[in-house]
């Protein structure tokens, strides 16, 4: 038998004595795309924010996916990154969030404590003592900015200067500033670095500062108390306490934020032992208590899914 050639759909099938054979043109193989990371906002890399954060992407991306870590100037700017669409999740303190309309909340994590820290062997004693001094109050995009500004009496005549936690310890430890403010977790990495090579102590914020923070701000502040030893050598230190917040916006995928309160639960205890105690205060009792900020439902249904609200 003669052999003959047919084409059929772009392909060729050449019929001969003993059979035929098909050949077609295969397609080029083409690997999925790449998922893209989910970016969490954090803090200054001296700060519980983002060792918070980094912890966190270490114990989830198997499960998760890629999750891309971005070192900030703390809050504020945390909130703006979500608005603009920068980021997914973010860390606040719930004062520095609250008024932002399209903001959620994924979970309430554990307290921020003002830290107002000196040296030991230095004239400051209270906050009045910050008169011609010159006071870190931390950078403008940060909570601590924002709280410290609140706390300042009109009266307190400083040279206020803008540092992130790093800066703060290194102006600090050099002579450069007098003190700096910060709020953060307990203990902060960048304090207790510092106290281990300079002798420091915390100035106490009293609670008639708290008080009139409380009625112009709404509820989100507290006094509250750094224990002793917290740091080397540093004694008991009454304050003002913030709840800390991870959020995302409304407009983040339901089951994306579902995922992410499971994984935030299911791996709380991993975090806490890569050297971020605060993660051991994450509780389903008190993680829904989000106010000012609203739960996205993604959160709210992994809540309800563990009988933790109804």
């Amino acid at each position: 038998m003669k052999r003959r050639a047919f084409l059929l759909g772009g392909g060729a099938v050449v019929l001969g004595g003993t059979g035929w054979v098909l050949s077609r043109s295969v397609p080029e193989h083409r690997p999925p795309p790449a998922k893209r990371p989910i970016v969490l906002a954090t803090g200054g890399t001296r700060g519980v924010y983002f060792k918070y954060g980094q912890a966190f992407r270490d114990a989830v991306q198997q499960r998760l996916g890629p999750v891309e870590v971005r070192g900030t100037d703390g809050s504020q700017a945390n909130v703006q990154m979500l608005v603009r669409g920068a980021a997914a999740f973010a860390f606040s303190a719930a004062d520095a969030a609250a008024g932002t309309g399209p903001l959620r909340a994924v979970a309430r994590l554990y307290d921020d404590y003002i830290h107002l820290v000196v040296r030991r062997d230095g004239p400051i004693n209270s906050l009045m003592d910050l008169r011609k001094r010159r006071v870190s109050l931390g950078p403008p995009g940060s909570g601590t900015n924002l709280i410290a500004s609140r706390i300042l009496a009109p009266g307190i005549d400083l040279i206020p200067v803008g540092l992130s936690i790093d800066d703060s310890v290194l102006a600090l430890e050099r002579g450069t500033i007098d003190a700096f403010f910060w709020s953060g977790g307990l203990p902060t990495p960048g304090v207790t670095d510092l106290a281990e090579i300079l002798p420091v102590r915390l100035i106490s914020v009293p609670e008639d500062a708290a008080r009139p923070l409380r009625e112009r701000f709404g509820p989100s502040y507290r006094v509250g108390t750094i224990p002793a030893d917290t740091y080397k050598g540093v004694s008991p230190t009454v304050t003002i306490a913030v709840p800390n917040l991870l959020l995302t916006t409304a407009a983040t995928d339901v089951a994306q934020v579902r995922d992410v309160t499971a994984a935030l639960f299911d791996n709380a205890a991993r975090i806490a032992r890569a050297d971020v105690p605060e993660a051991a205060q994450l509780d389903l009792r008190t993680a829904i208590f989000t106010e000012p900020i609203r739960l996205h439902d993604g959160a709210r249904d992994y809540y309800r899914s563990v009988k933790a609200m109804i």
